[in-house]
This record gives C-alpha cells, sequence and structure tokens, in this order.
C-alpha cells in the first residue's frame, strides 16, 4: 500500500492567478456556519441588474 503526499493549502493557493484566488475567497462567519464565500460588493456608479 502506498502512501499518498498530501499538498499543504499554501501551495496550491500559490499556482493561483490573482483573478482565481478573488472568485474563491471566504470570510469567516461563526454565526452563519464557518467559512462562506464572499458576498459580491456593488461597485459605485454601475446600473443594478434586475
Amino acid at each position: 500500500m502506498a502512501f499518498r503526499r498530501s499538498l499543504p493549502q499554501a501551495e496550491l493557493r500559490a499556482k493561483l492567478t490573482e483573478q482565481q484566488q478573488a472568485r474563491h475567497a471566504t470570510t469567516y462567519q461563526p454565526s452563519r456556519g464557518g467559512h462562506l464565500p464572499q458576498e459580491q460588493k456593488p461597485i459605485p456608479g454601475t446600473p443594478k441588474k434586475g
């Protein structure tokens, strides 16, 4: 039986581009049950989608 090498999360994160890191970013919110995706913040001057 062979042993599998686990990859550190920091090593995997280093391979991502900045756009990919931003897309997969999470925040810790204990009241909602842990790590959740970041909510999209509105950009000033853009119309609301409807």
